[in-house]
């Protein structure tokens, strides 16, 4: 068997202009292998770069024909030289002619030497291209990208990791200052529930011959790692919006982030409820935000500190600490001073937090062999009310605030720097990073977290993702 593709180009009539035939595919009719039924995905890619090469020469040529006239007089203009130039697209490393044409006698031109491509094609790769290697480099490593690149698609080329790593953080760097997709609580502005918390991904070693300006300039002084602020705003219940920056902390990070909540819907100084766990180096963020700020301390932090005290006081809760006492005081205790934690009432809980610890010194003098576990439960103790102390401007009545359906934790902060930083930056890769390259990456996550990165790609590239496309029971008037 032997199958013939054919490509025809017309002017959208149906009249034939251009014949050209692409690809024999042949098969065995006897003796034919299992299992060996239509295309194979070397066929198929040949068949796309090969399709690509020829729909890519008629479309210049017929662009070149389009343009060749003078505007004013209509005489057209004479070749003056032309080169063969490779384009490289999603479908694999095409080749076509480039010209350059003499200006018209007329001086319509305005110059010496006219390029009709000048504006057309101002890249050596398309935007498609680069766009779908920014989604690729900021899903997985360059490496990775490149290998996935290569199975599933015709090759473009000499393009390695390095090219797909260059485009990434070209992409990533374009939709930094890009106006938002929309404005998100057109309708409604609830009060804004914001989380912040920080991550931490490794910085590159600047001692190599091809590190950055901006790489060598931090070199003096410096850590081991980056800082990634992390942001999220949104209603429980409700996907949040996630903003993040790699980028020093400085008041361009404040401004970014306030133009973080205009745009999500609150360029009014409503109030702004800041979910926090207490880091003082991430306060200062905030409270320059122009927004009327209320602090509620995260409930997580504070159960697992209190999770370690209870942990510590099960063993040691069921004795009598005095002769008329019971055996479950201690126990007791404990738990009362959770609950009264758990709803706002500072004077209750320090109060039961103070016969707590006096309880737990009863209980290492009527039982001294128990004294290296009772040291422990007050040293848990004493972590939980420091801390508790150091952020008490910042604790509510959580039951009350958790009825009224608000966030009492920031673990929808910490699942956003898990997807945004730890997922591709981080944990098992051993990766290191520029300042730069991170920012352009976490830029990148942020927008395909949000579900904004495809709508940006389509307002540069409006054509990105359409099917300009008609099946051969349907009849066009329109032209290809």
């Amino acid at each position: 068997m032997r199958c013939t593709i054919v490509l025809e180009f017309d002017n959208g009539d149906g009249s034939v202009v251009k014949r050209v035939e692409v690809m024999r595919l042949h098969r065995p009719i006897e003796d034919q292998t299992p299992g060996d039924v239509g295309l194979s995905l070397s066929e198929g890619k040949s068949l796309l770069n090969c399709v690509q090469q020829e729909f890519v020469v008629e479309q210049i040529e017929r662009f070149f024909a389009s343009r060749r006239s003078c505007v004013d007089c209509g005489v057209q203009r004479r070749l003056h030289d032309n080169h063969c130039s490779e384009l490289k697209t999603a479908l694999g490393k095409v080749y076509y002619c480039r010209e350059r044409w003499k200006a018209c006698n007329c001086g319509a031109d305005g110059a010496r030497y006219v390029s009709p491509l000048k504006n057309y094609l101002t890249e050596a790769s398309t935007g498609e291209l680069r766009w779908l290697h920014a989604e690729l480099g900021a899903t997985m490593p360059y490496r990775q990208a490149k290998a996935v690149m290569d199975l599933l698609l015709p090759t473009s080329g000499r393009d390695n990791h390095v090219t797909i790593r260059n485009h990434t953080v070209a992409i990533g760097k374009s939709i930094q200052h890009a106006r938002p997709v929309r404005r998100w609580c057109e309708t409604e502005k609830p009060i804004a529930e914001l989380g912040i918390d920080v991550g931490y991904v490794r910085r590159a070693r600047c001692n190599r011959k091809g590190s950055g300006k901006e790489n060598r300039a931090e070199a003096g002084n410096r850590s081991s790692s980056i800082a990634v602020v992390v942001a999220a705003l949104g209603q429980a219940g409700k996907q949040p919006r996630v903003w993040a920056s790699a980028m020093p902390r400085t008041r361009r990070l404040n401004q970014e982030m306030t133009r973080f909540l205009e745009d999500s819907g609150y360029g009014d100084p409503n109030e702004v409820v800041v979910l926090t766990d207490g880091a003082r180096d991430l306060a200062g963020v905030a409270n320059d935000l122009p927004y009327d700020n209320e602090w509620i301390l995260d409930w997580a932090h504070i159960g697992r500190m209190l999770r370690r005290v209870e942990q510590a006081i099960a063993p040691l809760a069921y004795g009598r600490l005095t002769d008329s006492g019971s055996a479950f005081e201690l126990w007791d205790l404990f738990v009362r001073f959770r609950h009264y934690v758990w709803v706002g009432r500072t004077s209750a809980w320090q109060q039961f937090a103070a016969r707590l610890a006096h309880s737990l010194d009863l209980r290492e003098t009527r039982d001294p062999a128990v004294s290296s576990q009772v040291r422990k439960a007050s040293y848990s103790l004493s972590n939980v009310c420091t801390y508790l102390d150091s952020n008490a401007e910042s604790l509510i009545d959580y039951r009350t605030w958790q009825c009224a359906g608000g966030r009492i934790s920031t673990g929808f902060v910490e699942s956003s720097i898990n997807r945004i930083v730890g997922r591709r930056m981080c944990k098992s890769q051993h990766m290191r990073w520029s300042r730069v390259g991170a920012h352009s990456v976490v830029q990148l996550r942020v927008a395909l977290l949000n579900q904004e990165f495809h709508e940006l790609a389509r307002r540069q590239f409006p054509w990105i993702g359409q099917r300009r496309v008609t099946w051969p029971w349907q009849r066009t008037s329109q032209p290809f």
